[in-house]
Formats: structure tokens, sequence, C-alpha cells
């Protein structure tokens, strides 16, 4: 937005009173310019922009002190234009248990149903996002309580958010998990395991806590527990055999089949394609001395 679209709507809001307004993190008026701040940063459009600085002019299903009054509509559409306007009361006039989490409007002032566009659905969704964010940045007991089920809210609707506003929701809202550090496999013989590992896959093997055991490879470990000896916390049904897993190599594939060979361990299938984490893979199969799955794949 121009800065004197925004001065202008700044003044507005101050001359209601939202600088004099406690709200998580200072001000209401400080509130509304972070949020405005954030959809100029996620690139929404302008008409997105104004309507985030003024979300909260006619009060909110969470918010209820109106700064203005729902007859004097034409005075906000004045300073942000009637397509703002439009999308303040939209998100004002929500009700939020009626429409959550499916987005099925809700008018709370009138008990009408809405239909909003896709055009406005994606504006309410994203100013959804700024406003919750900034509260939840501001306020951890708002964040503790209602954070599980608006990231679940928001996962629900991702589609409607840009790539750069789902990665802020997920970063303010969800538990990031950001890489597997060991798995556990249950084996009938650990010595045999040891070997194969070691000698077809080149992992280290290491000792630990009291005798354990366990094969390190890159920045993960697996770690060996004998069947019929599990060491406790354990998984359910421990059994041997039961795991598949894909493990990332940076030799050549055709190296390592044939090391493989030379090794006396069968491929099983491959190379063929498959899909990664991160892209396509290209994939051979073997098994390991207690059958368990093991693919061995390089990024194309």
């Amino acid at each position: 937005m121009s800065a004197d679209t925004f001065t202008d709507s700044t003044a507005f809001l101050a001359s209601k009173g939202a600088a004099g307004l406690p709200h998580p993190g200072g001000t209401l008026l400080e509130h509304l310019h972070r949020v405005a701040a954030q959809l100029k940063d996620w690139d929404a459009p302008e008409e997105v922009q104004l309507a985030g600085l003024c979300h909260a002019a006619y009060g909110t299903d969470g918010f209820g002190h109106r700064l203005l009054d729902l007859a004097d509509r034409a005075a906000l559409a004045e300073v942000i234009g009637a397509p703002a306007e439009a999308l303040v009361y939209l998100y004002a006039s929500c009700d939020r248990a009626a429409t959550y989490p499916a987005l099925r409007f809700t008018d709370r002032f009138t008990g009408r149903r809405v239909d909003p566009s896709a055009a406005e659905l994606r504006a309410f969704i994203l100013i959804t996002a700024a406003n919750e964010i900034d509260v939840a940045r501001h306020n951890p007991e708002i964040r503790a309580k209602h954070g599980t089920a608006l990231h679940a809210f928001f996962a629900r609707n991702r589609d409607l958010l840009p790539p750069a506003a789902w990665e802020a929701v997920k970063e303010t809202f969800a538990v990031r998990i950001a890489s597997l550090d060991h798995l556990v496999l249950t084996v009938a013989d650990i010595p045999r395991t040891i070997d194969f590992y070691r000698d077809a896959l080149g992992m280290e093997p290491v000792t630990f806590g009291g005798g354990r055991h366990a094969l390190v490879f890159g920045s993960s470990k697996i770690n060996l527990h004998q069947a019929g000896n599990e060491i406790r916390p354990h998984a359910l049904r421990p059994v041997p055999g039961s795991a598949d897993l894909c493990l990332i190599t940076h030799s050549p594939l055709d190296q390592v089949a044939a090391h493989l060979t030379a090794a006396g361990v069968t491929i099983e299938e491959g190379p063929v394609p498959r899909t990664g984490a991160l892209g396509p893979i290209t994939s051979l199969y073997i098994r390991d001395p207690d059958h368990n799955l093991i693919e061995i794949s390089t990024y194309d």
C-alpha cells in the first residue's frame, strides 16, 4: 500500500481509539501494524494489506471491542476503499463456531449464511493467519491453548495459503521435526547384523550405554536390539524382518551394485526409479540377514 494510504488509515484507526487499547504485544494499533507488515511480506494484494490493517475495526468474534459502528461502514470504505472494507466486514462478521473448520460462513451480525468468492476466501485465510500468528507470538498462553486447533485449521485449508504463509504457520503452531536421529532394528543375531552392515554398506559399529550396539552412518545411526531381550521402552511388536528402510548413498549405484555382488549380497530389484523425500531417486533393493528390505538410493 502507498505511504499516504497507510498514514491515512493509521490516523483513522488512532482517531477511533486503537492506539489506546491494550492487545498482546502492546496496543491494538501496534498489532494492526504488524499484521499489515506480515501481509506485505507475503506479497498480499493491497486491498488485503489494508483489510489486515483494519481487520478489527468492527470487532471480531475473538475481540469484541468495536472501533467503528456497522452503521459507519461508509466512513471506513472512504479511507481504505470499498474492496478492502468488504474484506474487513467479512472478517469481522465471521461466526467462528459456525464457520470453522470447514469454512462454511455464517454472518454473526445477521445470522445469514455467506458464500465468499475464491478470492475472498484466500484473503480471509491470509488475514486470519497473519492475525493469529502475531497474537500467538506475543501471548504464549493463547498459543498453548489454541495453537493445535489453529494448526489443524490452517493445514485443512493450506491450499489457500501461499508457501511463505504456510511456513510461518508451521513455525508458529506446529512441532517442527528436523530429521531422523536413529531407529531401532530388532534382530535375531547382533554380531551377524553388525558384520553385514559394516561389510556390505560401510556402516561403523559402535558400542554405547553399557554394552549396547549401534551402526553409525552419516548423521544417523541404527540401534540394535536382540530379539527376545529388547531394551525398554520398545515397539509394541518388535519382530526381526519387519523393517523397510531407504538409505541414501553418495556412491554411484553401479559401484554400489558391484560392491554388493562381490560381498555375496543379492540385489532383489533395481536400479529402478522411485520418489524420495526431496524428489526423484534411483534405487537398488537388498535384504539384510533378518530379511528386512533395504533400499539403497541416489538422488537423480
